[in-house]
């Protein structure tokens, strides 16, 4: 397993549904955590390791939260904070997100969940839930969106 870096494809893609949870994606969640862990993130979503499916993990001050099939229920508050991904190395955009957020999933053994988040746990799990839809922060930055585009544009004139 291995990290997707922009632009692969997979970052773009909206993330199906898991229909059975299994060992399988028992064993998927736990290799996600270390992975995220061994590059220094609090996040990490499916796509970001090629799997299109809806899953991702985080870890703050060593508390795990593994979600499958996550929605957000309810948001409240704002605030703006820079933020960064594992799949855009040494890029960071200053985003507003809601400050709360009540989010409801699945856990890795099939077990239904709903978390009240504030704060970075809130953050995290809307960059996350981001991913499951394609989206990543260099979306929330024109000026970022730019420069990609003509970094992207001199490698292809070479």
């Amino acid at each position: 397993m291995s990290l997707k870096f922009f632009p692969d494809k997979t970052l773009r893609q909206i993330c199906e549904p898991i229909k059975k949870i299994d060992a399988e994606i028992h064993e998927l969640s736990r290799k996600m955590l270390v992975l995220m862990k061994i590059n220094n993130g609090i996040g990490l979503a499916a796509p970001q390791v090629g799997i299109t499916k809806r899953l991702f993990v985080c870890e703050i001050e060593n508390k795990p939260l593994i979600l499958i099939n996550p929605h957000i229920i309810q948001t409240s508050g704002e605030s703006k904070m820079i933020e960064g991904c594992l799949s855009l190395p040494e890029r960071n955009v200053n985003i507003k997100r809601s400050h709360k957020l009540l989010v409801k999933g699945f856990d890795s053994q099939g077990k239904e969940m709903q978390y009240e988040m504030a704060g970075l746990w809130a953050r995290v799990i809307q960059h996350e839930m981001d991913h499951l839809d394609g989206i990543l922060i260099c979306d929330y930055d024109k000026n970022m969106q730019k420069k990609i585009k003509k970094n992207m544009q001199d490698v292809m004139d070479l």
